[in-house]
């Protein structure tokens, strides 16, 4: 080292000749030997070690000289020379690591360009680009910083356009608003684009979108007004100093497919990460999705974890690991993950989860609910619980339509019968639900249960291309039923969209054996609840679980009963209801879960859970005991209300049947998660049913989605068509005779 120089950043004290003490921001080091305090001065840069030798001959020989200085640059406190900054800059830098030498030479070799969005002044932020040696020109060959009030500016297509075709790095810097973003910075080849980010923005923006179709314009757009000089320079100074340590090093930057958002209220910042979607249009390959054929070959894959979520190839824990990253309000397929209710009770565990969801034309009240709308998780951990609801919000997105799906447009007259799938066949209403539908929907209690039009086979729809596992085959299928916000819908409402078989998994068959089970249930529940059919209790200490001994406690400290019905169909696959009412108020507050599994162990659990995620919504009292309700749903707070035990007794357990335990099910010995889908279609088949499957997976998402169907089979919505509902209770011995319609249960499901 030529002209040693003691990194700036460090205070020295020196306690002595041979002791001297170098503090920096959370670092202490002690410097000792002879001469150590003696050759401090001269360690400016500007000296040389000859230099040194020759100022102190008078004090040290040379060789104490030299080795006074080898023990600074030995501990790496030494720098070479002194370049042209002021004291406090060449601090910064020597703190970061950073030559400080680079860092000069690579500022006067790098030209930034200022973009500035729609009425946006750049002039604050390029002013401290400037101030921090960054160099800017209108033609700069360097990055482009792009200053804008809003990140769906719509000057920033053009410019994503030409920085990818040039390979060109660009960053966006929103430095108004109450909250301040800074970052991304998109790196052709490496990130995500402009285009990947906007697209989760839009969707984010479920408002301005409800205004953008309203004003019949193009992209959501919402500029922020709200600005102080101080929030902007606090963002184009971090901005700045960034940017020139990545010049400067030439290190991929700490914005590189990341947005920071600084929350100038609170004083709090977040990360946010800009996921690349491998099917953009823009900078990937949209055929990803358009091109995909709807084949489904099974693959074997082992069932290491089995929880009341079900079986699992890995651990929830590693599932919210690999998950995480989609969490954002910003740039997020989720946009929050939160705890149902403030309290932490140790024993029941409930997450929500928001999404972004479809709209449908000029529908106000579609807008409120999606506004409010939000998955839920369950579990008996909390781990559990959390990626339970992160995962059904990844599932709730990926069944959005975005029109990059493949479909085959015709009328249902022009297809082959045994090609597609009737929407009849999957809906289910009845002819009397169909003549009265104008009157019924008018009702806003009855928003769950909408009866659409009847479905007309001469108009030219959309179909998605699905696959029978059962006949290993095609199939079409509404796209307006597979997917929510479908536009067919809006020219003609012949189905209400659900989420009935939908179903996350780690691979495509954890999705499929789940999204099955749900229609199992849905089914099972439906048999039940229209029927009101009596059922026998199962006894929950046949499955010697000390968790469940701890909720009946839990419950029962509550002042609430708790218990299950066996509700198992033809298709025997365990299907359970869970019920629950306080037992110290005339209104009983009963609330209810339902679950279905091939293993009745995890079907028992998940009812459980599933019961424990209403608990929020009545638990809270006020001072006469009345319940503080956690809902305003008409229905919701109609069956709380007012339905008892003695009003409803099918909601007890039959006292004329058996309780059911754990040895009166076949409980799975394998672990093979293909077999045990396979055995699902075997069941099913069995009953004359075929099942069929959409996979809705997204590239740009760890989760596997698959949209179950098995037509026939029934939602324990409102569905009051003949088959199952009539058949299948008098064949199971529920009835002695099929119900008429006019006397299943009048109570629909009200979730």
């Amino acid at each position: 080292m030529e002209r040693p120089r003691l990194k700036a950043h460090f205070t020295t004290e020196v306690l002595d000749d041979a002791k001297v003490f170098l503090l920096a921001e959370g670092q202490h080091y002690l410097v000792r030997g002879a001469g150590s305090g003696r050759v401090l001065p001269y360690l400016d840069g500007r000296h040389t070690v000859m230099d040194i030798v020759q100022a102190l001959a008078g004090e040290l020989s040379p060789a104490q000289a030299v080795l006074a200085v080898r023990r600074y640059e030995v501990a790496g406190h030494l720098v070479e020379g002194r370049p042209p900054l002021t004291d406090p800059v060449l601090a910064f830098w020597d703190a970061q690591g950073v030559d400080p030498a680079a860092v000069v030479t690579a500022l006067e070799q790098t030209t930034f360009r200022i973009f500035a969005g729609a009425g946006v002044d750049p002039g604050p932020v390029e002013a401290l680009l400037r101030e921090h040696g960054l160099r800017t020109a209108p033609d700069g060959d360097g990055p482009v910083v792009a200053v804008v009030d809003d990140y769906l500016d719509p000057g920033l297509e053009k410019l994503n356009a030409e920085c990818l075709a040039a390979g060109r790095p660009w960053v966006l810097v929103r430095p108004t608003g109450t909250v301040a973003w800074l970052g991304p910075l998109f790196q052709p080849g490496e990130t995500g684009c402009w285009a990947c980010m906007s697209q989760r923005i839009e969707g984010n923006r479920q408002v301005e979108r409800y205004l953008a179709g309203k004003r019949g314009d193009g992209r959501p757009t919402h500029p922020v007004r709200e600005s102080l000089p101080g929030g902007a320079a606090a963002v184009g100074g971090l901005l700045a100093a960034e940017l020139a340590r990545a010049a400067a090093t030439g290190s991929p930057s700490t914005l590189q497919g990341k947005m920071i958002t600084i929350d100038l209220r609170a004083l709090t910042s977040a990360e946010h990460q800009l996921i690349r979607l491998p099917q953009c249009p823009v900078c990937g390959d949209p055929s990803l999705i358009r091109d995909r054929e709807p084949k489904v070959a099974l693959a074997a894959r082992t069932a290491r974890h089995a929880t009341d979520g079900g079986y699992r190839v890995e651990q929830p824990s590693a599932t919210y690991a690999r998950l995480e990253r989609h969490i954002s309000p910003y740039l997020g397929a989720v946009t929050r993950l939160r705890p149902w209710a403030d309290e932490d009770n140790g024993v029941t565990y409930s997450f929500t989860a928001g999404h972004n969801f479809a709209m449908l034309g000029d529908n106000m009240d579609l807008l409120r609910r999606n506004l409010r709308g939000q998955s839920g998780g369950k579990g008996r951990t909390e781990i559990q619980a959390k990626v339970s609801a992160l995962c059904e919000a990844i599932e709730r997105y990926s069944g959005v339509w975005r029109g990059e799906e493949p479909v085959l447009k015709a009328a249902y007259a022009d297809l082959d019968e045994g090609l597609a799938v009737h929407p009849a066949d999957l809906l289910l209403f009845s002819d009397t639900q169909y003549g009265h539908r104008d009157a019924w929907n008018s009702d806003p209690s009855h928003r769950l249960h909408l009866v659409p039009e009847r479905f007309r086979t001469d108009l030219p729809l959309d179909w998605s291309r699905a696959w029978s596992l059962t006949a290993d085959e095609e199939r079409l299928i509404p796209a307006g039923y597979a997917w929510y916000g479908h536009p067919d819908l809006e020219r003609h409402f012949y189905c209400v969209g659900d989420s009935n078989g939908n179903a996350s998994g780690n691979t495509l068959e954890e999705a499929i054996l789940q999204g099955f089970c749900e229609v199992v249930e849905r089914d099972a529940v439906a048999l039940w609840w229209y029927n009101r059919a009596r059922r026998p209790a199962f006894d929950l200490d046949s499955l010697n679980d000390p968790y469940i001994d701890t909720l009946r406690e839990f419950y029962a400290d509550m002042g609430r009963s708790l218990w299950l019905l066996d509700l198992t169909s033809d298709l025997g696959v365990p299907a359970f209801a869970g019920v629950s009412h306080r037992l110290d108020h005339p209104v009983q507050d009963i609330i209810v879960g339902f679950g279905a599994h091939l293993d009745p162990r995890i079907a028992a659990l998940r009812t459980l859970t599933e019961v424990n995620q209403f608990l929020p919504s009545v638990r809270r009292r006020d001072e006469n005991g009345e319940t503080i309700y956690h809902d305003d749903d008409i229905a919701t707070l109609r069956w709380w209300k007012e339905t008892t035990l003695d009003s409803d007794p099918w909601l007890l357990p039959d006292p004329a049947q058996r309780p059911r335990t754990l040895a009166d099910y076949r409980v799975p010995e394998g672990a093979d998660l293909a077999a045990d889908v396979e055995t699902c279609v075997a069941r099913a088949a069995g009953c004359g049913l075929e099942v069929i499957v959409l996979d809705q997976t997204r590239p740009d998402l760890e989760l596997s989605v698959a949209r179950v169907l098995v037509p026939g089979m029934r939602h324990f919505w409102r569905r009051l068509g003949p088959g199952r509902l009539y058949d299948v209770p008098v064949a199971l011995g529920w009835r002695t005779e099929p119900a008429l319609e006019e006397e299943l249960n009048p109570t629909s499901v009200f979730f």
